[in-house]
């Protein structure tokens, strides 16, 4: 599983090489600056990464060569970074339907507006009208929006999506995310005292607190992805290649398998939620490891069997 930090160093990165291979002999504190680092020391880390990667064969001669001369960043033998990939149709129009999305969702920035237009007017003078998408606002966005702009932390009542179980949290939100059809809202839970994602639509009885906190600056805040903890309970299955969907969906570790299917090991912090999910895979599910995961399984196929047989 890569973590949200891996992916967000890797992506400024990239955005980095291109621009010193445009601008060579830049600043290391004016690149820092440039691209969000709070410390140029970390930028210098990334560029040692840097020097360690290139094409296959990954000898002298194939690896990028970077030199900080008096502060000052040069990038050598990466000229595949100079310039950017080509996309095909359906790479740009799904880029194109991804920055429309966005647009929609009242969180981009006003830049994406032309660049998506831009876009499309390569792509043909129709795509714009041709595609067209509605992104449905909670009507609580706008106080959680406000909440957070403020500091104050939210009180509400929410119906938990694995166990359908109704708790009243309060909620120091640090970010309202749109994100796969959904909103959602991360922050620090005082209930869980930890992180924790809330789906909007299912929060109710929202009421804004007149205390104050501070969001933490290490902290991804618009990821609306699940992070394990140590708490957390393991369950390991396999399955088959027309369920490859899991790995894209779900925070998951792989392992391919001789016969093309797939071993996912899979943390959670309700043995219920990895249960639905397996029961939802049916037959492409092989085999379950992971005691409290079997045992939340065999119960919830017992319910299901118990009140379908009440309807006969």
């Amino acid at each position: 599983m890569t973590s949200p930090r891996t992916v967000q160093r890797l992506s400024r990165i990239l955005s980095v090489l291109p621009y010193v291979i445009d601008n060579p002999g830049t600043h290391v504190d004016d690149l820092a600056s440039r691209f969000g680092y709070d410390d140029s020391n970390d930028l210098v880390s990334d560029l040692h990464l840097v020097i360690v990667t290139g094409l296959p064969g990954y000898g002298p001669g194939d690896l990028i060569d970077v030199d900080i001369l008096d502060g000052e960043v040069y990038v050598d033998a990466a000229d595949y970074f100079a310039h950017p990939l080509r996309l095909t149709a359906p790479e740009a129009l799904g880029l194109v339907a991804a920055g429309m999305t966005m647009a929609k969702s009242d969180q981009a920035p006003k830049a994406l507006g032309s660049a998506v237009a831009k876009l499309a007017s390569v792509l043909g003078p129709d795509v714009m009208d041709a595609v067209q998408f509605e992104v449905q606002t909670p009507p609580v966005l706008s106080e959680l929006r406000a909440a957070i702009e403020q500091r104050r932390p939210v009180r509400f009542d929410y119906v938990g999506i694995a166990n359908n179980r109704r708790t009243t949290r309060t909620v120091e939100g640090w970010a309202v995310t749109f994100n796969m059809g959904n909103w959602y809202l991360t922050g620090h839970c005082h209930l869980a005292e930890d992180r924790r994602v809330f789906r909007v639509d299912r929060i109710e009885n929202l009421e804004t607190l007149s205390d104050a906190y501070l969001v933490p600056v290490d902290e991804d805040v618009h990821h609306v992805g699940y992070s394990p903890t140590e708490s957390d309970v393991q369950v390991v299955f396999d399955i088959e290649p027309s369920s490859r969907w899991v790995t894209e969906y779900y925070p998951v570790e792989t392992e391919q398998l001789a016969d093309g299917g797939l071993r996912v090991r899979m943390s959670v912090a309700d043995p219920l939620v990895a249960a639905r999910l397996i029961l939802q895979l049916g037959s492409d599910v092989r085999a379950v490891e992971g005691d409290a995961v079997v045992e939340a399984l065999q119960d919830l196929r017992s319910r299901i069997r118990a009140r379908y047989a009440r309807t006969k």
